[in-house]
């Protein structure tokens, strides 16, 4: 929040005169910006609760839930799809988002950025009791644990693309928020016993008579 007007409209190739035909201020301007962003962030979240929700109805009346290889590979496929989603709107906006995280403590928009965060603790972790409750997610896991596990992630991933030069690699990104959340995705299952290493045989050597036992016998 440190630029001036003159920094934005030379930057943007206009005249101060312009901007204030549609801004009273950069506050002003800046707020637009931070709604339009608030607004992706509510879209992507109603349309993946959606899809979320329709996953777990179609999921309702299958019996043996542990080893659902089908769901399982369509909520990935729906977590991948929807996490890329996240990252091209972090990268489009990622100097907004620079803004938020460095440069507007003591303003008005001081916590929008954490308001958006918390929104993704809220869905990982009502994701997990959903499925918790179709016993698709290990039982002794906690929910919020996992949503602050995700947090964490996320944080760290916006603020690389906030600094990034150049565009990552989403695919790898993808991956990596998907592997936060794998330990806590399969149900629990009974573990095996573990099978016993197999023995080996030793050439026994043949016994000797203890002679001290047959002198006390023979002098008997």
């Amino acid at each position: 929040m440190k630029a001036r007007i003159e920094d934005i409209t030379l930057a943007c190739g206009v005249s101060k005169g312009a901007f204030y035909l549609h801004f009273d201020s950069k506050e002003a301007l800046f707020r637009e910006l931070t709604e339009v962003l608030e607004g992706e962030f509510d879209r992507m979240l109603a349309d993946r609760q959606k899809a979320y929700a329709t996953l777990l109805e179609a999921r309702k009346g299958v019996g043996e839930p542990r080893g659902d290889a089908n769901f399982i590979k369509r909520k990935s496929e729906l977590d991948a799809r929807e996490d890329r989603r996240m990252l091209e709107v972090l990268w489009t906006w990622r100097d907004v988002i620079d803004v938020l995280l460095r440069g507007c403590q003591g303003t008005e928009f001081d916590g929008v950025m954490w308001e958006m965060l918390d929104q993704q603790l809220w869905r990982v972790r009502e994701e997990c009791r959903a499925l918790q409750q179709v016993r698709l997610m290990r039982a002794d896991v906690s929910p919020e644990m996992l949503g602050m596990m995700a947090l964490g992630t996320y944080l760290f991933v916006v603020r690389r693309l906030a600094q990034a030069k150049e565009k990552p690699d989403f695919d790898e990104l993808v991956m990596g928020l998907q592997k936060v959340m794998a330990g806590g995705m399969a149900a629990t299952t009974k573990r095996q016993p573990k099978s016993p290493p197999p023995r080996t045989r030793r050439n026994k050597l043949p016994s000797r008579p203890s002679s001290r036992v047959t002198k006390n016998r023979s002098s008997r």
